[in-house]
């Protein structure tokens, strides 16, 4: 970008100090990595849960692309930058095929000078007579173990292991199946194998994270969200008794309409929450939605009181 002085430069970033990424004000994805930390990456604002390009989903992606033609076709994106964005996604297209029908052909990865070395490692195994989702996966992981740093025992591990399992889920080649047509003068991007060796400070010499352990989501256990049909422990016991005795009248014509032990629960665990938050929005529709849902049940006849469930821990 030109400047048409010292002071405009100065000036232009000086506004533009808010809108870095890291900034407090700057919108981040926020979707958790392998690692555990979360995504860095600046929200589309096709995206309604506010995630990146990469963690958005199809609709919102597909919705990104047609506003970057539209910017396209009046100037704002170059043919450069257009054309990257494009291959880039007809890569993903093609990943995606891999997904149903490993046996589709093409390649997303050129080793260039290292290709015969890679060769050379495969010893007697044929790439002709392999998946092509397999031989690119293969690829890949040689450059991660051989190119990037010398980790023999990692590339024996997919070979021993990883490759003959990704074979075999792939089953025999299939015959007069193809994938879907790709766009026209669109060629999936091949990421090259560049002389990143001269740069000391290359991030491909770093060593693998590691990933953090898969996250255990309990039902509506530490998050906000739809009340829990679990039997409550002891302390919980406490607490709900304690909010029933202190809303008996609220609670006694909603509770003569429900029936279930496990919707009782939820009708406390309810109001506990709306109580606790009553500022919140979601905690409020929640209740009256529960309400709404019990007052519709009074009239049934052998409704169960709410003081059967704590039996004399209410009186």
């Amino acid at each position: 970008m030109k400047f048409a002085s010292q002071e405009h430069e100065s000036l232009f970033h000086e506004r533009g100090e808010p809108y870095r990424m890291g900034s407090p004000g700057v919108r981040t994805c926020g979707a958790r990595l392998k690692t555990g930390a979360a995504c860095p990456n600046p929200a589309i604002k096709e995206s309604k849960q506010g995630r990146c390009l990469s963690h958005c989903g199809p609709h919102a992606a597909r919705a990104y692309r047609v506003r970057q033609k539209r910017r396209f076709e009046t100037g704002s994106v170059s043919a450069e930058e257009w054309n990257r964005a494009e291959a880039r996604r007809a890569a993903n297209r093609l990943g995606d095929q891999w997904k149903k029908n490993p046996w589709l052909p093409g390649s997303t990865i050129d080793l260039g000078e290292h290709e015969y070395a890679f060769r050379d490692a495969l010893g007697d195994l044929d790439t002709a007579a392999l998946p092509p989702a397999a031989v690119d996966w293969l690829r890949w992981r040689y450059r991660r173990t051989q190119i990037d740093r010398q980790n023999a025992a990692a590339w024996h591990e997919a070979l021993a292991q990883e490759l003959p399992r990704r074979v075999s889920a792939a089953g025999p080649r299939p015959v007069g199946v193809r994938g879907r047509d790709p766009k026209p003068d669109v060629t999936p991007r091949t990421w090259k194998v560049d002389h990143w060796q001269d740069n000391p400070h290359s991030k491909r010499t770093m060593p693998d994270k590691p990933k953090a352990p898969k996250a255990r989501r309990g039902k509506g256990y530490g998050r906000v969200g739809r009340p829990r049909t679990q039997p409550a422990g002891e302390d919980e016991l406490a607490v709900l008794a304690q909010v029933y005795r202190e809303n008996a009248g609220l609670l006694e014509p909603i509770m003569a309409g429900v029936t279930d032990e496990a919707k009782q629960l939820a009708v406390l665990r309810t109001l506990r929450d709306y109580l606790a938050r009553p500022t919140d929005a979601e905690a409020c529709k929640r209740w009256l939605a529960l309400v709404h849902g019990a007052r519709t049940q009074m009239r049934a006849s052998g409704t169960m009181r709410a003081a059967d469930v704590f039996g004399n821990g209410l009186n």
